[in-house]
Order: C-alpha cells, then sequence, then structure tokens
C-alpha cells in the first residue's frame, strides 16, 4: 500500500527567500539599551514572549563574544516593533495550509499502516486456511476410502460404525471452521479494499493540495521580514515560527550594531534567510565582522581565541 501512496516533496522556501534590510550606522552603539514598542495584535504575541525571542537573539551574540551588547530598558528610545501586515498574512497562511497538508499526510500514513496489518493478518490467515484445508481434505478421503470399504462388505460392525460416526462428526467440527475462515479471509478482503479505497481517495486529496500550495507558494519570494533604521527601531514583519523570529531579530540587532551583510549563507548577517543553524550560532564571518566594525569595545584576539580557537 505504501508504494502506492504519491508523496510529493514540498518545496522547503517557507519564506527562505525573505529579505533582511538594515540602514547601517557609523559606529558599533554597544551596549544599545532598548525597549518593546509595539505590538500588533494579529501577531498573537505578549510582551513576555516578545521579550523572551529578543533576549534569546541577543545571547547568540552576547555568548559568542563575550560582551554586554544589549540592555532592556522600558524607557530607552530605541524601540523593537511588531507590525502585521500582508507579509505575516501570508506567511500565515503558508503556515495554516502546511499545517493541512501534514494533517492529511499523517492521517494517510496511518490508513497505509492500517492496509499493511490488514494485508499481513490476510496474508497469515490465508496460509492457516490453506493448510487447514490440506488437512480436511486429506482426512475426508481417509474417511470416505474407509467407508467405501465396509459398503462393499456388507456394512461396518457396531463398534466401527460408532468409530466412523465420531470421525464424521469431527470432519464436519473441521468443515465449519473452514467455513469460518473462509469467512474472516471474505471480510478481510472486503475491509482491504475498502480502507485501500479510502487511502487512494486521501491520497488524490493530498496531491490536490500539493498542487494548490505548490502553485500559491511554491514560487521563490522574497521580501522584508525586518529592518533597522538608524533613527532608533527595529521593525519585523513576518516570521514562521520561534526559531524563524530569533533568526530575524539577530539579523536586525546585527545591523544595529552597524555590522553589515556578509556573504556566508549560513551565517545571521546574510541577507536571506533559510540556511542558518539551528540552534542559531555566529560562523566565522558574522564574528569577523563583528570585529572590523566593532573593534573598538574590546580585546577582540581574545574573543576570537573564545570562539574559533585559533
Amino acid at each position: 500500500m505504501r508504494s502506492t501512496l504519491t508523496i510529493i516533496l514540498f518545496i522547503t522556501i517557507l519564506f527562505g527567500g525573505g529579505y533582511f534590510y538594515y540602514i547601517a550606522e557609523a559606529i558599533c552603539p554597544a551596549p544599545l539599551p532598548y525597549a518593546i514598542g509595539s505590538i500588533d495584535d494579529s501577531f498573537d504575541l505578549s510582551i513576555d514572549e516578545a521579550r523572551l525571542a529578543i533576549s534569546e537573539a541577543e545571547s547568540v551574540w552576547e555568548d559568542a563574544t563575550g560582551q554586554n551588547l544589549f540592555t532592556y530598558d522600558p524607557a530607552a528610545k530605541f524601540t523593537i516593533n511588531f507590525v502585521y501586515d500582508e507579509r505575516q498574512q501570508l506567511t500565515d497562511a503558508e503556515g495554516n495550509f502546511k499545517e493541512r497538508l501534514d494533517h492529511t499526510e499523517s492521517v494517510s500514513d496511518g490508513i497505509s499502516e492500517t492496509y499493511e496489518q490488514l494485508v499481513a493478518t490476510y496474508n497469515d490467515l490465508q496460509i492457516s486456511y490453506g493448510d487447514n484445508v490440506e488437512k480436511y481434505e486429506r482426512n475426508l478421503a481417509a474417511y470416505n476410502t474407509q467407508v467405501q470399504q465396509y459398503n462393499e462388505e456388507g456394512g461396518a460392525p457396531a463398534n466401527v460404525y460408532e468409530v466412523l460416526q465420531e470421525r464424521k462428526e469431527d470432519l464436519d467440527v473441521e468443515q465449519n471452521e473452514l467455513n469460518g475462515l473462509s469467512k474472516q479471509l471474505n471480510t478481510l478482503v472486503e475491509e482491504i479494499n475498502a480502507i485501500g479505497e479510502q487511502g487512494n481517495r486521501l491520497i488524490e486529496t493530498y496531491n490536490r493540495g500539493v498542487a494548490e500550495y505548490n502553485s500559491s507558494f511554491g514560487d521563490h519570494r522574497e521580501f522584508t521580514q525586518g529592518t533597522y533604521s538608524s533613527e532608533g527601531r527595529i521593525d519585523i514583519y513576518a516570521f514562521a515560527d520561534d526559531q524563524e523570529l530569533r533568526t530575524v531579530l539577530a539579523h536586525e540587532l546585527g545591523h544595529a550594531l552597524s555590522l553589515d551583510h556578509v556573504a556566508n549563507e549560513s551565517s545571521i548577517m546574510y541577507f536571506l534567510i533559510g540556511e542558518q543553524d539551528d540552534p542559531l550560532e555566529l560562523t566565522q564571518n558574522d564574528i569577523e565582522e563583528f570585529v572590523r566594525v566593532c573593534s573598538n569595545t574590546g580585546v577582540w584576539d581574545t574573543i576570537m581565541q573564545r570562539v574559533f580557537n585559533t
């Protein structure tokens, strides 16, 4: 059954082409005090959840460098804001669609497992039925041969007749058991066919959903997920999950330190999201950019030795 389940892999762009955007400052403003500004209710994100995500994002920089780079201060003029618009609407729509597809795939997998179990049960029962049929036919042939011999001799003695009757009753029991097994086999065939049809219908539904998903979300899209402005704010526009939120925040916090983009796709400061590690870690390119811009804020040879053991 599993071989008939046509699984089409999703194009895992899931906003992986989201642009990061920033406006660079001239110097490295560390430590940078920040406050949480506005959070659009449509994000379903509490202040505590936002603070935790920001704290985790800033820790990516601070743990690697050993520096106090950011400080939460409710009175700070620099704010981090969550602005809901069509970008998050599209992100939510894609996430919900994918959840439905994942649920359908999970149900399909469950049906496939049930189908395989039923087929295995049928095969075992078929073997048992075949063995019992052979046994019954041997016993029946032996019984008929003996009866025929006694009939040709004019009939069986009374004591032998009783034995033959007992054997006949045993044969009747065997035949009834065979009939029962035959009914079980027929019932299993009906169940297998029914669940097979159900699985095939579900596969068709799933594949239509995948086609619709790819049509709606499969094209490579690039858009701004967050911005940093030297006027004193970070705006977050879209994120698919907690990990992506931390990545966008860590990237924009890097810009808040005046860091530029780097060429390594797995770096936090790469201009696109999608290839960064989980959990987030600074790459050597991130550190080198940090050292280049913020070399006046600490002993960077020590940092490089600590991070890269060089």
